[in-house]
Parts: C-alpha cells; sequence; structure tokens
C-alpha cells in the first residue's frame, strides 16, 4: 500500500528560509529518483517561513530507508539546524481514484 508523507518545515529566520530553500532544490531531485519514490514536490512560503515537502511512496518501509540514507549521510543534521522547530511528518495512506 503506497504512503502519503508530509513533511513540514519550518526555518528559523529569513537567512535559514533562503538557505533552506537552496537545500530542498539541491537534495530533492535526489529524493525523486530514490528507490519506491512515486511523487516527491515541495511548497514554500516566505511569509511564514514554511516548506511542506509532500511525498508518495510505494510503502512506509521505502520512505524509512531513504530517511535512513539520509540520516547516514548527515543530511537530517543540516536540515535541523536551520528549523525553528523540529520538523513535522505526517503520514496518511495514499487514495488513488483515477
Amino acid at each position: 500500500m503506497s504512503v502519503v508523507i508530509d513533511l513540514h518545515l519550518k526555518a528559523k529566520d529569513k537567512e535559514h528560509y533562503d538557505k533552506l530553500y537552496a537545500t530542498l532544490e539541491a537534495i530533492l531531485p535526489d529524493t525523486a529518483a530514490f528507490d519506491g519514490a512515486k511523487l516527491i514536490s515541495c511548497s514554500a512560503n516566505a511569509d511564514d517561513m514554511t516548506f511542506i515537502v509532500h511525498e508518495v511512496w510505494e510503502s512506509v518501509e521505502h520512505q524509512q530507508k531513504y530517511l535512513g540514507w539520509r540520516q547516514e549521510r548527515g543530511e537530517v543534521d543540516v536540515l535541523v539546524s536551520m528549523l525553528s522547530e523540529p520538523p513535522n511528518f505526517v503520514q496518511r495512506e495514499h487514495l488513488v481514484f483515477g
């Protein structure tokens, strides 16, 4: 069963918002190419310095393997250092109607 993960991120300040924006632009193509990724997109709001990374995965296990890979590379710590609050993962079952 495929799964949707929405990752909510809030930058510390404008400087970190800009860095986070550039970092997401740089790393999300690798996310989209990772085994099990079906759809990766991101929305940004400069007014409140937030991002939502919208991910559709073949399974939770695929997403967890991906997240472990990012942690091993130290990229999770770099992202978290730019945030004003912990990242918030919202997981849902992926429903397809067409």
